[in-house]
């Protein structure tokens, strides 16, 4: 069994595995399957709304659970065990509400919050931009103030949940005020132009998009917090996310151990099954060594967090090193597979392959990281 550092963990994984077995594994094979152009799985966003996975740690008077951060990260690891794909729709509606939870006015968290906790509603957190990756500050999208709106034009991509997002966080530059800006720009009107990006690696069930933004309305009204601080609270909300992507690669490390040692113990070679095997045995020391470590410091950075303590350090500690042990992991698991594994006909790992890739790239890539944590300890 997983190790807990609290005994709340482990009714959320009991939860999450119900949930796992009537409602994911029955459908996980069609959803990661389908073919282009791929739909988005709105019945199973529902069902995990319903079942308060989406604003896990949201006070419930917005509509959420009010479960701790080490709650919600640990709803995110047991959910990506299962299946990453759908792990990743919860951690999307966090994602884009997480601004608005800390940021944003009293009136427009209770306009906004409680339908994205539902899930009636699907948020997205819209930054990158084709020139405004990494470099997130240099976002190229404007909002032109026009009596009591705003007037935007830009572009967005690879925006989880982009393609079919009804309301959006989005960061922007307007025009004569300093830096970058947040607004809350409701989706459906004209100009708002998104679309599913195609061919999608791997976490398939949650899809991608990319938007064309032409001369959309928002409300001034709709500014959230203040003029200048959207780099700011953006930056803020991906410290709290990198937190839920570290949840995620020990998740999808921990099935692909856990698939290795199972596949060990009844593949048969050279006349005893492959677990005896010290080069196999080794394998699994590794994966399993880094695979707590991982966890360790993924639920030190939640932990953090919900003290109220700064862990911005220890989240980009915990994202890069869970991403990479992920990476590790299911490729030992695939060695330890062969043919198997790489064929995804036989097993999950195929699968497991494709989802974990992008764990060293989104909310900040690998790089990324170490130049955080870098700053973070030169700076002492």
């Amino acid at each position: 069994m997983p190790y807990n550092s609290d005994p709340k963990q482990q009714a959320v994984r009991d939860e999450v595995k119900i949930f796992a077995e009537k409602e994911i594994y029955p459908v996980s094979e069609h959803w990661d399957r389908m073919p282009e152009p791929r739909d988005f799985p709105f019945d199973m966003y529902k069902k995990l709304g319903a079942a308060g996975f989406i604003g896990y740690n949201t006070p419930k008077e917005f509509g959420g659970q009010g479960k701790s951060n080490l709650e919600y990260i640990t709803l995110i690891e047991e959910l990506c065990y299962h299946d990453a794909g759908f792990g990743l729709l919860c951690a999307v509606g966090e994602l884009a509400s997480y601004p608005i939870l800390y940021f944003a006015n009293d009136e427009q968290k209770k306009k906004y919050l409680p339908d994205c906790m539902s899930g009636k509603r699907i948020p997205a957190f819209v930054l990158t931009e084709p020139n405004a990756g990494s470099d997130a500050a240099n976002v190229s999208t404007t909002a032109v103030e026009d009596g009591d709106e705003f007037v935007i034009n830009g572009e967005k991509i690879f925006i989880m949940h982009g393609d079919v997002a009804d309301l959006a966080v989005l960061f922007c530059k307007v025009e004569g005020k300093p830096k970058m800006s947040a607004i809350i720009v409701e989706t459906d009107q004209p100009g708002w132009d998104k679309r599913t990006l195609k061919n999608k690696m791997g976490m398939r069930a949650a899809t991608t998009g990319g938007i064309m933004i032409k001369d959309v309305r928002a409300p001034i009204s709709n500014l959230m917090g203040e003029y200048g601080k959207g780099f700011r609270y953006a930056m803020m909300t991906l410290d709290g996310a990198r937190i839920g992507v570290a949840a995620q690669g020990v998740g999808i490390a921990q099935r692909a151990l856990d698939e290795s040692v199972a596949y060990a113990k009844k593949r048969v070679a050279f006349g005893a099954p492959i677990a005896k095997l010290q080069a196999i045995q080794w394998m699994i020391a590794d994966m399993s060594t880094k695979l707590e470590a991982a966890r360790m410091m993924t639920y030190k950075a939640a932990l953090l967090q919900d003290a109220g303590e700064k862990f911005s350090l220890e989240a980009a500690q915990a994202k890069l090193f869970s991403a990479e042990v992920a990476n590790f992991c299911v490729d030992r698991a695939m060695q330890i597979h062969g043919g198997y594994g790489y064929i995804g006909e036989f097993s999950v790992i195929e699968k497991l392959y494709r989802d974990q890739r992008v764990l060293e790239i989104y909310e900040g890539t690998s790089e990324v990281q170490r130049l955080v944590i870098a700053g973070n300890v030169i700076g002492r």
